[in-house]
Protein backbone atom coordinates (compact mmCIF):
# COMPACT_ATOMS: atom_id res chain seq x y z
CA UNK A 1 0.00 0.00 0.00
CA UNK A 2 2.69 1.97 1.19
CA UNK A 3 4.65 1.48 -2.69
CA UNK A 4 1.43 2.07 -4.36
CA UNK A 5 0.50 5.32 -2.42
CA UNK A 6 4.22 6.79 -3.10
CA UNK A 7 4.13 5.84 -7.14
CA UNK A 8 0.45 7.60 -7.13
CA UNK A 9 2.25 10.82 -5.18
CA UNK A 10 4.60 11.06 -7.62
CA UNK A 11 2.54 10.71 -10.57
CA UNK A 12 0.82 13.81 -9.28
CA UNK A 13 3.86 15.41 -8.78
CA UNK A 14 5.36 14.47 -11.93
CA UNK A 15 1.93 16.16 -13.34
CA UNK A 16 1.75 19.16 -11.60
CA UNK A 17 5.31 20.25 -12.65
CA UNK A 18 4.37 19.00 -16.05
CA UNK A 19 1.45 21.63 -15.81
CA UNK A 20 3.72 24.20 -14.25
CA UNK A 21 5.89 24.64 -17.22
CA UNK A 22 2.97 24.73 -19.89
CA UNK A 23 1.53 27.80 -17.81
CA UNK A 24 5.39 29.33 -17.95
CA UNK A 25 7.44 31.25 -20.67
CA UNK A 26 10.45 32.37 -21.06
CA UNK A 27 11.50 34.17 -24.35
CA UNK A 28 14.29 35.62 -25.59
CA UNK A 29 14.41 38.32 -27.84
CA UNK A 30 16.68 41.49 -29.00
CA UNK A 31 17.31 43.94 -31.95
CA UNK A 32 20.35 44.16 -33.83
CA UNK A 33 20.85 47.76 -35.91
CA UNK A 34 23.96 48.64 -37.53
CA UNK A 35 24.43 51.59 -40.19
CA UNK A 36 27.16 53.38 -42.24
CA UNK A 37 26.97 56.81 -41.13
CA UNK A 38 28.40 60.38 -42.36
CA UNK A 39 28.50 63.47 -40.74
CA UNK A 40 29.91 67.05 -42.17
CA UNK A 41 30.93 67.87 -38.78
CA UNK A 42 31.64 66.27 -35.25
CA UNK A 43 33.84 68.55 -33.23
CA UNK A 44 35.91 69.50 -35.86
CA UNK A 45 35.65 67.80 -38.83
CA UNK A 46 33.52 65.55 -40.87
CA UNK A 47 33.33 61.56 -40.31
CA UNK A 48 32.28 58.26 -42.04
CA UNK A 49 32.03 55.34 -39.23
CA UNK A 50 29.78 52.21 -38.16
CA UNK A 51 27.29 53.50 -36.00
CA UNK A 52 24.34 51.63 -34.25
CA UNK A 53 21.51 52.38 -33.41
CA UNK A 54 20.33 54.85 -35.96
CA UNK A 55 16.73 53.33 -36.29
CA UNK A 56 16.23 51.12 -32.98
CA UNK A 57 18.62 50.48 -29.65
CA UNK A 58 21.03 47.60 -29.89
CA UNK A 59 19.70 45.14 -27.39
CA UNK A 60 18.41 41.37 -25.86
CA UNK A 61 17.08 40.53 -23.25
CA UNK A 62 15.45 37.58 -21.48
CA UNK A 63 11.20 38.37 -20.65
CA UNK A 64 9.21 35.78 -18.43
CA UNK A 65 5.85 34.76 -16.85
CA UNK A 66 3.83 32.25 -14.82
CA UNK A 67 0.63 31.75 -14.40
CA UNK A 68 0.12 31.60 -10.23
CA UNK A 69 -3.90 30.67 -11.17
CA UNK A 70 -7.07 33.54 -10.41
CA UNK A 71 -5.79 35.94 -13.68
CA UNK A 72 -2.35 36.50 -11.57
CA UNK A 73 0.81 36.39 -13.27
CA UNK A 74 4.66 36.53 -11.81
CA UNK A 75 6.53 38.69 -14.58
CA UNK A 76 10.19 39.42 -15.40
CA UNK A 77 12.42 41.50 -17.88
CA UNK A 78 16.05 41.68 -18.19
CA UNK A 79 17.66 43.61 -21.09
CA UNK A 80 21.14 44.85 -22.29
CA UNK A 81 21.96 47.69 -24.49
CA UNK A 82 25.46 47.52 -25.99
CA UNK A 83 27.36 49.08 -28.46
CA UNK A 84 27.31 46.15 -31.91
CA UNK A 85 30.99 47.92 -33.00
CA UNK A 86 33.43 47.38 -30.41
CA UNK A 87 30.81 45.01 -28.13
CA UNK A 88 31.24 47.25 -24.99
CA UNK A 89 28.04 47.69 -22.81
CA UNK A 90 26.23 50.76 -22.44
CA UNK A 91 25.09 52.75 -19.35
CA UNK A 92 28.05 52.88 -17.15
CA UNK A 93 29.00 48.83 -18.25
CA UNK A 94 25.54 47.89 -16.65
CA UNK A 95 24.95 43.78 -17.56
CA UNK A 96 20.85 44.12 -17.62
CA UNK A 97 21.47 48.13 -18.36
CA UNK A 98 18.25 49.13 -20.10
CA UNK A 99 15.55 47.28 -17.45
CA UNK A 100 15.80 44.54 -14.94
CA UNK A 101 12.57 44.35 -13.04
CA UNK A 102 10.15 41.60 -11.57
CA UNK A 103 6.61 42.05 -10.59
CA UNK A 104 3.32 40.79 -10.51
CA UNK A 105 0.56 41.17 -13.46
CA UNK A 106 -3.60 41.61 -13.32
CA UNK A 107 -5.47 41.06 -16.63
CA UNK A 108 -8.46 42.73 -14.05
CA UNK A 109 -5.76 45.08 -11.64
CA UNK A 110 -2.69 46.10 -13.73
CA UNK A 111 0.58 45.26 -13.20
CA UNK A 112 3.33 45.96 -10.64
CA UNK A 113 6.79 45.84 -11.07
CA UNK A 114 10.23 46.82 -9.07
CA UNK A 115 13.52 47.08 -10.22
CA UNK A 116 15.26 49.31 -12.90
CA UNK A 117 12.85 50.60 -15.26
CA UNK A 118 11.86 53.20 -18.11
CA UNK A 119 9.87 55.82 -16.81
CA UNK A 120 5.97 56.06 -17.81
CA UNK A 121 6.48 58.72 -20.42
CA UNK A 122 8.71 56.50 -22.05
CA UNK A 123 5.82 53.59 -21.85
CA UNK A 124 3.09 56.17 -22.93
CA UNK A 125 3.81 59.23 -24.55
CA UNK A 126 7.34 58.44 -26.66
CA UNK A 127 5.05 55.70 -28.48
CA UNK A 128 2.83 58.33 -30.74
CA UNK A 129 6.11 60.78 -31.35
CA UNK A 130 8.28 60.65 -34.03
CA UNK A 131 10.92 59.36 -32.23
CA UNK A 132 9.82 55.36 -33.61
CA UNK A 133 11.10 56.66 -36.57
CA UNK A 134 15.00 57.00 -35.58
CA UNK A 135 16.89 59.32 -32.95
CA UNK A 136 17.58 61.72 -35.95
CA UNK A 137 14.15 62.98 -35.20
CA UNK A 138 14.26 63.51 -31.68
CA UNK A 139 15.43 66.48 -29.79
CA UNK A 140 18.78 67.38 -29.89
CA UNK A 141 20.92 65.67 -27.34
CA UNK A 142 17.56 64.24 -26.40
CA UNK A 143 17.32 67.34 -23.55
CA UNK A 144 13.39 65.80 -22.81
CA UNK A 145 14.06 61.64 -22.91
CA UNK A 146 11.94 61.74 -26.05
CA UNK A 147 14.75 59.29 -27.12
CA UNK A 148 14.54 57.26 -23.53
CA UNK A 149 18.07 58.32 -22.44
CA UNK A 150 17.03 58.11 -18.85
CA UNK A 151 16.46 54.72 -17.23
CA UNK A 152 15.26 54.34 -13.23
CA UNK A 153 16.83 51.99 -10.98
CA UNK A 154 15.22 51.06 -7.77
CA UNK A 155 12.00 51.88 -9.31
CA UNK A 156 7.93 50.38 -7.91
CA UNK A 157 6.18 51.26 -11.07
CA UNK A 158 2.45 50.40 -11.58
CA UNK A 159 0.30 50.10 -14.83
CA UNK A 160 -3.07 50.37 -14.92
CA UNK A 161 -5.25 47.91 -17.54
CA UNK A 162 -6.88 49.51 -20.04
CA UNK A 163 -10.27 50.93 -19.56
CA UNK A 164 -12.25 52.13 -22.91
CA UNK A 165 -9.26 53.05 -24.43
CA UNK A 166 -7.49 54.77 -21.40
CA UNK A 167 -4.47 53.36 -19.52
CA UNK A 168 -2.01 55.47 -16.88
CA UNK A 169 1.29 54.52 -14.89
CA UNK A 170 2.72 55.91 -11.90
CA UNK A 171 6.78 55.11 -10.70
CA UNK A 172 8.20 55.52 -7.67
CA UNK A 173 12.16 55.07 -7.41
CA UNK A 174 13.98 55.36 -3.89
CA UNK A 175 17.06 56.90 -3.41
CA UNK A 176 17.88 54.97 -0.54
CA UNK A 177 20.00 57.24 1.76
CA UNK A 178 20.06 56.91 5.05
CA UNK A 179 18.28 60.02 7.10
CA UNK A 180 16.83 61.50 3.89
CA UNK A 181 14.22 59.27 1.39
CA UNK A 182 13.90 62.25 -0.55
CA UNK A 183 17.91 62.49 -2.04
CA UNK A 184 18.21 60.56 -4.93
CA UNK A 185 14.54 60.02 -5.83
CA UNK A 186 12.34 60.09 -8.75
CA UNK A 187 8.64 59.78 -9.62
CA UNK A 188 6.92 59.86 -12.98
CA UNK A 189 3.33 59.61 -14.25
CA UNK A 190 1.34 59.40 -17.42
CA UNK A 191 -1.63 59.19 -19.02
CA UNK A 192 -2.63 57.61 -22.67
CA UNK A 193 -6.37 57.66 -24.63
CA UNK A 194 -6.80 55.80 -27.90
CA UNK A 195 -9.70 55.59 -29.68
CA UNK A 196 -9.75 54.60 -33.18
CA UNK A 197 -6.45 56.50 -35.14
CA UNK A 198 -6.37 58.99 -32.43
CA UNK A 199 -4.37 59.15 -29.67
CA UNK A 200 -3.62 61.25 -26.81
CA UNK A 201 -0.57 61.26 -23.61
CA UNK A 202 1.18 63.16 -21.34
CA UNK A 203 3.20 62.38 -18.78
CA UNK A 204 5.78 64.15 -16.18
CA UNK A 205 9.20 62.89 -14.37
CA UNK A 206 10.90 64.53 -11.62
CA UNK A 207 14.65 63.09 -10.84
CA UNK A 208 16.81 64.39 -8.32
CA UNK A 209 20.80 63.82 -8.75
CA UNK A 210 21.59 65.09 -5.41
CA UNK A 211 23.45 62.82 -4.09
CA UNK A 212 27.72 62.44 -3.71
CA UNK A 213 28.83 62.59 -7.07
CA UNK A 214 25.38 63.43 -8.33
CA UNK A 215 24.19 60.41 -7.32
CA UNK A 216 20.41 59.14 -7.72
CA UNK A 217 17.91 56.94 -9.12
CA UNK A 218 17.71 58.52 -13.01
CA UNK A 219 20.54 57.93 -15.30
CA UNK A 220 22.30 61.54 -16.31
CA UNK A 221 21.64 63.01 -20.07
CA UNK A 222 24.84 63.90 -21.24
CA UNK A 223 24.99 62.88 -25.14
CA UNK A 224 26.63 66.19 -26.20
CA UNK A 225 26.77 69.59 -25.65
CA UNK A 226 23.14 70.63 -25.77
CA UNK A 227 22.53 70.26 -22.12
CA UNK A 228 24.32 71.42 -19.46
CA UNK A 229 27.13 69.37 -18.37
CA UNK A 230 27.97 67.11 -21.06
CA UNK A 231 31.91 66.21 -20.05
CA UNK A 232 32.37 64.27 -17.15
CA UNK A 233 30.84 66.73 -14.31
CA UNK A 234 28.05 64.81 -12.82
CA UNK A 235 25.19 67.16 -12.31
CA UNK A 236 24.33 67.97 -8.63
CA UNK A 237 20.46 68.72 -9.00
CA UNK A 238 17.33 67.85 -10.45
CA UNK A 239 15.36 67.46 -13.78
CA UNK A 240 11.80 68.20 -14.43
CA UNK A 241 10.27 67.05 -17.84
CA UNK A 242 6.68 67.59 -18.69
CA UNK A 243 5.39 66.09 -22.02
CA UNK A 244 2.23 65.90 -24.48
CA UNK A 245 1.72 64.36 -27.43
CA UNK A 246 -1.23 63.50 -29.58
CA UNK A 247 -1.00 61.37 -32.96
CA UNK A 248 -3.69 60.38 -35.91
CA UNK A 249 -3.49 57.64 -37.72
CA UNK A 250 -5.97 57.69 -40.87
CA UNK A 251 -5.51 54.97 -43.85
CA UNK A 252 -1.57 55.27 -44.67
CA UNK A 253 -1.26 58.60 -43.25
CA UNK A 254 0.38 58.94 -39.62
CA UNK A 255 0.54 62.12 -38.21
CA UNK A 256 1.98 63.42 -34.91
CA UNK A 257 2.45 66.78 -32.73
CA UNK A 258 3.99 66.97 -29.53
CA UNK A 259 5.15 69.58 -26.81
CA UNK A 260 7.75 69.25 -23.86
CA UNK A 261 9.44 71.08 -21.25
CA UNK A 262 12.39 70.22 -19.62
CA UNK A 263 14.12 71.96 -16.70
CA UNK A 264 17.95 71.04 -15.12
CA UNK A 265 18.52 72.78 -11.70
CA UNK A 266 21.85 72.89 -10.53
CA UNK A 267 21.62 72.04 -6.28
CA UNK A 268 25.41 73.61 -6.61
CA UNK A 269 26.92 76.10 -8.72
CA UNK A 270 28.97 74.88 -12.06
CA UNK A 271 30.25 78.95 -12.81
CA UNK A 272 28.30 79.94 -15.75
CA UNK A 273 25.71 77.28 -14.78
CA UNK A 274 24.54 78.70 -11.53
CA UNK A 275 20.80 78.72 -12.20
CA UNK A 276 17.99 77.15 -14.23
CA UNK A 277 18.31 76.19 -17.64
CA UNK A 278 14.98 75.77 -19.61
CA UNK A 279 14.52 73.76 -22.37
CA UNK A 280 11.14 74.53 -25.11
CA UNK A 281 10.16 71.77 -27.54
CA UNK A 282 7.64 71.35 -30.42
CA UNK A 283 7.94 68.53 -32.86
CA UNK A 284 5.43 67.23 -35.63
CA UNK A 285 6.15 64.68 -38.04
CA UNK A 286 3.91 62.98 -40.76
CA UNK A 287 4.41 59.10 -42.30
CA UNK A 288 3.20 57.29 -45.11
CA UNK A 289 2.97 54.16 -45.64
CA UNK A 290 3.45 54.17 -49.62
CA UNK A 291 3.66 49.84 -49.66
CA UNK A 292 3.01 47.21 -47.53
CA UNK A 293 6.70 47.20 -46.91
CA UNK A 294 7.86 50.90 -47.69
CA UNK A 295 7.68 53.70 -45.22
CA UNK A 296 8.17 56.94 -45.62
CA UNK A 297 8.82 59.84 -43.13
CA UNK A 298 9.16 63.37 -42.21
CA UNK A 299 10.00 65.49 -39.26
CA UNK A 300 10.92 68.73 -37.80
CA UNK A 301 11.75 69.44 -34.60
CA UNK A 302 12.13 72.89 -32.75
CA UNK A 303 14.35 73.60 -29.90
CA UNK A 304 14.64 76.56 -27.31
CA UNK A 305 17.33 76.81 -24.40
CA UNK A 306 16.86 79.59 -21.74
CA UNK A 307 18.57 80.79 -18.91
CA UNK A 308 22.17 81.62 -18.09
CA UNK A 309 22.48 80.35 -22.13
CA UNK A 310 20.13 80.56 -24.56
CA UNK A 311 20.36 78.58 -28.16
CA UNK A 312 17.81 78.11 -30.59
CA UNK A 313 18.20 74.24 -32.75
CA UNK A 314 15.80 73.74 -35.77
CA UNK A 315 15.92 70.28 -37.10
CA UNK A 316 14.59 68.73 -39.59
CA UNK A 317 14.78 64.63 -40.57
CA UNK A 318 13.65 62.43 -43.34
CA UNK A 319 13.49 58.63 -43.39
CA UNK A 320 12.86 55.50 -46.05
CA UNK A 321 12.32 52.37 -44.57
CA UNK A 322 12.05 49.40 -46.39
CA UNK A 323 11.08 45.95 -44.55
CA UNK A 324 12.26 42.96 -46.84
CA UNK A 325 10.53 40.71 -44.02
CA UNK A 326 8.98 40.67 -40.87
CA UNK A 327 11.87 40.70 -38.50
CA UNK A 328 14.34 42.76 -41.37
CA UNK A 329 14.35 46.30 -42.71
CA UNK A 330 16.93 48.17 -44.55
CA UNK A 331 16.46 52.00 -43.95
CA UNK A 332 17.97 55.47 -45.17
CA UNK A 333 17.76 58.35 -42.88
CA UNK A 334 18.95 61.93 -43.16
CA UNK A 335 19.16 65.24 -41.14
CA UNK A 336 19.91 68.97 -40.61
CA UNK A 337 20.18 70.67 -37.61
CA UNK A 338 21.20 74.88 -37.42
CA UNK A 339 21.40 75.94 -34.18
CA UNK A 340 22.13 79.58 -33.27
CA UNK A 341 22.70 81.64 -29.73
CA UNK A 342 24.65 80.27 -26.85
CA UNK A 343 25.39 77.27 -24.44
CA UNK A 344 27.70 75.78 -21.63
CA UNK A 345 31.12 74.31 -21.82
CA UNK A 346 31.43 70.69 -20.32
CA UNK A 347 32.17 71.30 -17.10
CA UNK A 348 29.56 74.75 -16.92
CA UNK A 349 31.88 77.24 -16.17
CA UNK A 350 31.56 78.94 -19.64
CA UNK A 351 29.40 80.30 -21.67
CA UNK A 352 30.11 78.94 -25.17
CA UNK A 353 28.48 78.98 -29.18
CA UNK A 354 25.83 76.46 -29.51
CA UNK A 355 26.86 73.88 -32.51
CA UNK A 356 24.42 71.85 -34.93
CA UNK A 357 23.24 68.52 -33.08
CA UNK A 358 21.13 66.71 -34.84
CA UNK A 359 18.81 64.58 -32.69
CA UNK A 360 19.97 62.30 -30.31
CA UNK A 361 22.86 60.48 -32.22
CA UNK A 362 26.18 61.61 -31.87
CA UNK A 363 28.71 64.68 -30.95
CA UNK A 364 27.41 68.09 -31.60
CA UNK A 365 29.63 70.30 -34.13
CA UNK A 366 31.96 72.86 -33.84
CA UNK A 367 30.00 75.22 -36.01
CA UNK A 368 26.15 76.29 -36.34
CA UNK A 369 24.93 73.40 -38.74
CA UNK A 370 25.35 69.13 -38.71
CA UNK A 371 24.53 67.21 -41.89
CA UNK A 372 24.27 63.19 -40.91
CA UNK A 373 23.13 60.84 -43.55
CA UNK A 374 22.86 57.12 -43.03
CA UNK A 375 22.04 54.04 -44.78
CA UNK A 376 21.72 50.54 -42.10
CA UNK A 377 19.71 47.59 -41.57
CA UNK A 378 17.56 46.63 -38.25
CA UNK A 379 17.22 42.76 -37.78
CA UNK A 380 14.53 42.11 -34.97
CA UNK A 381 14.62 38.16 -33.24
Amino acid sequence: MIKRNSAILIIAMLAATSGAKAQSSVTLYGTIDNAMAYYNNVGHGSVLQLQGGDLDSNMWGFKGLEDLGGGLKAVFDLENGFDINNGALEQAGREFNRQAYVGLASDSLGTLTFGRQFDPTVDLVQPITADGYGPAFTTPGDADNNDDSIRVSSAIKYASPIYAGFQYELLYALGGVAGNTTSGQTYSAAALYGNGGFSLAAGYLFAKNDGAGGAGTADPIQNNSVTPLYGSVALVGSRQIVQIATQYVIDSLTANVRYSNAQYKPYVSFGAFGRTENFNIGAASLAYQATPAELLAIGYTYTKSSGAASATYNSVAASSQYSVSKRTTLYATAGYTHASGSTFSSDGTAIVPAGGTVGNLTSSSSTPNQVALMVGVLHKF
